[in-house]
């Protein structure tokens, strides 16, 4: 997991400092956190054929960033991230966003 978070870093897909607010990283942060969702549910990936992401290892620590990520972007209702702005009254995003914290965080 670590390795995944630091090769999206390098590709420029995420930003070093979590508190950055930028859609790009919002919405890397949110595809990476559903990833490892399908992972942590189905023990496998959706995406083994197209990445050859088949197994992800992680320590506690990873799944932490990464859920502090996603949960930044779900707190920021109302305010100034444009991926909030774009899904404003979409109950059904809101409601797979807060999911996905959940499950990252029944598994930390």
């Amino acid at each position: 997991m670590k390795d995944l978070i630091a090769h999206y870093r390098k590709l420029g897909l995420l930003a070093e400092d979590p508190e950055e607010e930028d859609f790009l990283y919002d919405n890397t942060a949110i595809a990476l956190a559903e990833i490892v969702c399908a992972y942590i549910e189905n023990g496998k990936t959706k995406y083994e054929e197209l990445s050859d992401l088949k197994e992800i290892i992680w320590e506690t620590e990873d799944l932490l960033e990464l859920k502090q990520l996603v949960q930044q972007v779900l707190d920021n209702k109302g305010g100034e991230r444009e991926l909030y702005e774009l899904r404003d009254g979409d109950s059904d995003w809101i409601k797979h966003i807060e999911n996905v914290v959940r499950i990252l965080s029944k598994s930390l």
